[in-house]
């Protein structure tokens, strides 16, 4: 059995694109199947939308290899956590202010915080990186909790064991943090590099 990783590393394994892609995928296929190909089409559109707005920041700012403050690259995996773990609480909780539901929020805000907090910690990006992934991945929910409507709740027991089911993957499999866009994103923002000099100013 594979040595248990280091806390911060290990809360930083929950953004990792190969954890948050299925889930985000199993989510699509849920509402797919329980309550409309609509909803299931405006989840895909704004978790892509996220992806798209996040490595659109990172290609320009490396193409044009400028920075706004200390942000030179958002935060991919603060973005990501934002939309996955935000858009499953819209739909688990809907626009319910019971005790429950409010308390549920903030307990995902501070996990998808302390998400952003690893990155930090871990030396992958600044605050402000982490701020403006964080503001991506909200305004993706914010788009997707005002067009959301149906009253229809995942069972508990579903949603309890595919959450169960992420924490084991995490903790078993740290490999998963071994597949990112990010080199891909800076080699591509190079090639652009000697052709969007006029954009750049």
């Amino acid at each position: 059995m594979p040595a248990l990783p280091e806390f911060f590393p290990l809360v930083s394994h929950f953004a990792a694109t190969l954890l948050l892609g299925p889930f985000c995928l199993l989510i699509a296929l849920w509402l797919a199947s329980r309550v409309g190909r609509g909803e299931a089409l405006l989840w895909c559109a704004c978790v892509l939308g996220v992806g798209l707005g996040v490595a659109l920041f990172k290609i320009g700012f490396g193409a044009c290899r400028s920075h706004w403050g200390d942000i030179r690259s958002p935060s991919g995996h603060t973005a990501f956590a934002a939309i996955a773990y935000g858009g499953f609480t819209v739909i688990a909780m809907g626009r319910s202010l019971s005790l429950r539901a409010v308390l549920f929020r903030i307990a995902i805000l501070a996990w998808v915080l302390l998400i952003g907090l690893s990155r930090v910690q871990l030396r992958a990006h600044s605050w402000g990186e982490v701020w403006c992934g964080l503001a991506i991945g909200l305004l993706g929910v914010a788009v997707f909790a005002g067009g959301y409507r149906s009253e229809l709740r995942p069972p508990y027991r579903l949603a309890g064991g595919l959450l169960i089911a992420m924490l084991i993957a995490a903790i078993l499999l740290p490999s998963i943090q071994g597949f990112v866009l990010e080199p891909y994103l800076r080699q591509f923002a190079r090639f652009l590099r000697p052709h969007v000099g006029w954009l750049c100013g």
